[in-house]
């Protein structure tokens, strides 16, 4: 059992993830109270990947899961929340990286705030070689990572819905909100990378899944 499981979700990113795994191995909280979770959700089961997940193997509790075919970013996160031995879980996508103090002070807050099941905190946007491009406030520019919810929580909800192909994490707040508490931490933990291929460059598809959401909110 753990304290924390980080589910990180793996297509066609394997040249960010060591970056994203070199935040978490040098987190202040100890090593043995998290794991780090990984679906390699690639066309073709990928090498870098696999090799990368080895070389951080002996300062990270990690685990690789392979889908047999490309399921998708919300149907992998569940793959990882089916499997997860962790109190809380919080999602950090393959091309981002965290503070050194993430897990600890998100872990922290809900251990002595028993009334939120989970707490959200702010990011900076970085550009493809780290360089920071300005703090955003989580609450009134939400992201879908950055956020630690209570296991029980996200298991009373069934998890993320897979109809929904992009905005998964939005669509999974907002049925977390008509049930829970979220507390927003103010602090800018999380670095959100911004570079040629993220998902959300794809504007056809964004406006689709908001469209879908706003209707399912209004009915």
């Amino acid at each position: 059992m753990y304290k924390v499981t980080v589910g990180i979700c793996c297509f066609n990113q394997d040249d960010w993830v060591y970056r994203c795994l070199r935040s978490l191995s040098s987190q202040s909280m100890h090593k043995d109270d998290f794991e780090v979770v990984i679906v390699d959700d690639n066309h073709k089961p990928s090498q870098t990947l696999e090799d990368v997940c080895a070389a951080m193997s002996n300062v990270l509790n990690i685990r690789l899961v392979r889908n047999e075919t490309n399921i998708g970013l919300p149907a992998s996160l569940n793959r990882i929340l089916k499997t997860a031995r962790g109190k809380y879980f919080v999602r950090v996508d393959s091309d981002d990286y965290v503070s050194r103090h993430f897990l600890y002070m998100l872990s922290t807050f809900l251990e002595m705030n028993e009334n939120y099941q989970a707490v959200y905190c702010d990011y900076m946007k970085v550009n493809h070689v780290g360089q920071k491009l300005g703090y955003y406030d989580a609450h009134t520019a939400p992201i879908a990572c950055g956020v630690m919810f209570t296991y029980e929580s996200l298991c009373s909800l069934n998890f993320y819905n897979e109809e929904y192909k992009m905005r998964e994490g939005h669509e999974l707040l907002e049925r977390f909100q008509q049930n829970y508490s979220m507390y927003h931490l103010e602090a800018p933990l999380y670095r959100y990378r911004i570079h040629e291929e993220n998902r959300t460059n794809n504007k056809k598809q964004v406006e689709y899944y908001d469209s879908k959401l706003k209707g399912e909110e209004n009915g």
